[in-house]
C-alpha cells in the first residue's frame, strides 16, 4: 500500500525512534476510493518535545504548539500538517467538546479510543508503508457503516459536537450509522447545548455542503446530514423554530410534505449558495399557525425569526442579511399573477439577490411534491429579466440620463433629490423609454 508523503515526512518517519502514522481522513479516503483528503493528521507515542528536534533539522515550518494536548501543526513543502502525540482524553460530565484531562500513552489502542468513529481511527505506517487496525475501522469503511469506538454512550456523553460529526459524516462518507450510534446520539442529544454556537454553526454549514466534500460523496449528502440531526434530536436543540415543524400537516393539494419535511425537501433541491436560506425558509410557519392559526405572514414573520436563529448561532452579519432578505421575500408572486411592472421594479430594487431570490423559489416549488420542473414563476421571471436586461432598463439610480445637479437647476429642492431621483428610476424601469435627459427633466418638472 502506497499514500503520498512528501520526502521529509517520509525522512522524518525513518528518523523517529517509534513510529509514525497517518490516521484519519487522510487513511480513511484513501480506502474509499484512492483519493487524498486535504487534512493530514500524523501520530506517534512520543512527545512533542522530542519530535520538535526533528522537525527543525528539517526545516519544517513550526505553525501551533499545544503541549497540553500533545499537539503540534507544522507545515512540509507546502501541505499543513498536525500532530498529535498518543494519549487518552477524560471528560467531565456534559458534552464540553475540550476533554478535561489529557494522559499520554504509548498504546496505539488505547488512542484510537479517544476517537470518535471506528473509520477515523485506521493508522498508517508511514516507514513501513503498512495499515494498523486496532479497532476494526477498515471494516466499517467496506461496508459504509459509522459505529463509534467505544460505546455510544462514552462517545457522545462526553463531547457534543461529536452529534454533530456523526450528521456531516453521514453526509460526506455516505456511511451509515448503525442503530446503538442512532440510540446512543438521540440519549445524548442534549449535550448539544455544551458546544459552542460558533461550532455548532460551523458543522452545519459543512453540513450543508457536505455532498460536494469528497470525489465519492453522496450528491444527496446535505439532505441526509439534516436527516440524522432530525432523527437524533439534535435538531431541537440548534434550530428549535424548525424542529416545531415535524408533524405539522399542510395542504394536500399544494404539499406532500409536513413542515419540517417540506424544509428539508427544498433544501435536497437547492443550489449550495442558497441552501441555508432555503433550509430556514419556512421557520415562522410553525409559529404562526400556533399563534395565528394559519401559516398566512409566515415570510415576514420568517425574515425576522431567522435573523434570531443566525444572530444564536453567531453567523456573520452578510450572511445572516443575504438570508433575511431571501426569506422574507420568498413568498413575492408566488403564483405569477403579480403584474410584469410589479415584477420589475421589485427586481431593480433587490437586484444584488434576485437571482439567489429565483434559485430560493424553485428549490420551494421542488420541494412541494419532489417536482423537479421548473418553477412556472421563476421562468416568468426570468423572460422578465432578460427583456430588462435587453431595452436598457436602469438597474440601479446611477444609471439615470440625468444628475443630481441638473435637477436642483431647474427647480428641484436640495432635500427632495432623493426622492425624486427614485420616483424618476421607478418610472423608468416601468418605461425604460423614459430614460432620456430631456424626458427626465419634463418629468422631473412634473413631479
Amino acid at each position: 500500500m502506497f499514500l503520498n508523503f512528501d520526502q521529509k515526512i517520509t525522512t522524518l518517519a525513518k528518523s523517529l525512534p517509534r513510529p509514525l502514522y497517518a490516521v484519519g481522513g487522510y487513511v480513511r479516503n484513501y480506502l474509499i476510493d484512492r483519493s487524498y483528503s486535504d487534512d493530514i493528521d500524523l501520530s506517534a507515542p512520543i512527545t512533542v518535545e522530542s519530535l520538535l528536534p526533528y522537525l527543525n533539522e528539517l526545516g519544517m515550518e513550526i505553525v501551533a504548539e499545544y503541549k497540553r494536548t500533545g499537539t503540534v501543526v507544522f507545515k512540509s513543502e507546502g501541505r499543513k500538517y498536525e500532530f498529535t502525540c498518543f494519549r487518552k482524553d477524560s471528560y467531565d460530565l456534559g458534552g464540553a467538546h475540550t476533554p478535561e484531562r489529557t494522559e499520554f500513552t504509548s498504546d496505539i489502542t488505547e488512542d484510537a479510543r479517544r476517537r470518535d468513529f471506528k473509520c477515523n481511527a485506521v493508522y498508517y505506517d508511514i516507514a513501513r508503508g503498512e495499515l494498523v487496525d486496532p479497532l476494526g475501522g477498515i471494516d466499517d469503511i467496506n461496508n459504509k457503516v459509522l459505529d463509534t469506538v467505544v460505546s455510544p454512550k462514552q462517545v457522545f456523553g462526553h463531547d457534543g459536537l461529536r452529534l454533530m460529526r456523526l450528521a456531516r459524516f453521514s453526509g460526506e462518507l455516505g456511511f451509515t450509522p448503525i442503530d446503538a450510534v442512532i440510540d446512543g446520539a438521540t440519549m445524548h442529544a442534549k449535550n448539544i447545548k455544551d458546544v459552542s454556537a460558533e461550532r455548532i454553526y460551523d458543522e452545519l454549514k459543512k453540513i450543508l455542503i457536505s455532498d460536494a466534500k469528497y470525489p465519492f460523496s453522496d450528491k444527496k449528502g446535505h439532505y441526509t446530514g439534516l436527516k440524522i440531526l432530525d432523527r437524533t434530536g439534535v435538531l431541537d436543540y440548534i434550530i428549535p423554530e424548525l424542529a416545531l415543524g415535524r408533524g405539522m400537516e399542510q395542504r394536500k393539494d399544494f404539499h406532500d410534505y409536513d413542515v419540517l419535511e417540506h424544509s428539508l425537501r427544498a433544501t435536497l433541491y437547492s443550489d449550495r449558495s442558497v441552501r441555508l436560506a432555503v433550509l430556514l425558509h419556512d421557520v415562522a410557519k410553525p409559529y404562526c399557525k400556533i399563534n395565528y392559526g394559519r401559516y398566512r405572514m409566515h415570510a415576514t414573520e420568517g425574515a425576522s425569526m431567522s435573523e434570531t436563529v443566525l444572530k444564536r448561532l453567531k453567523a456573520d452579519n452578510k450572511t445572516i442579511k443575504k438570508v433575511k432578505f431571501l426569506v422574507g421575500a420568498h413568498m413575492f408572486d408566488l403564483d405569477g399573477s403579480e403584474p410584469i411592472c410589479a415584477v420589475r421594479k421589485f427586481i431593480v430594487k433587490n437586484y444584488d439577490h434576485i437571482e439567489e431570490l429565483m434559485l430560493v423559489k424553485q428549490a420551494d416549488h421542488c420541494g412541494y411534491k419532489d417536482d423537479l420542473a421548473p418553477c412556472k414563476v421563476v421562468e416568468k421571471w426570468k423572460i422578465v429579466l432578460d427583456q430588462m436586461r435587453r431595452d436598457g432598463t436602469p438597474f440601479r439610480i446611477k444609471d439615470l440620463k440625468i444628475t443630481a445637479r441638473e435637477l436642483t437647476e431647474i427647480g428641484v429642492k436640495t432635500n427632495e433629490l432623493g426622492s425624486t431621483l427614485e420616483r424618476l428610476w421607478l418610472e423608468t424601469v416601468a418605461q425604460p423609454t423614459l430614460n432620456n435627459n430631456e424626458r427626465l427633466k419634463d418629468l422631473a418638472k412634473n413631479i
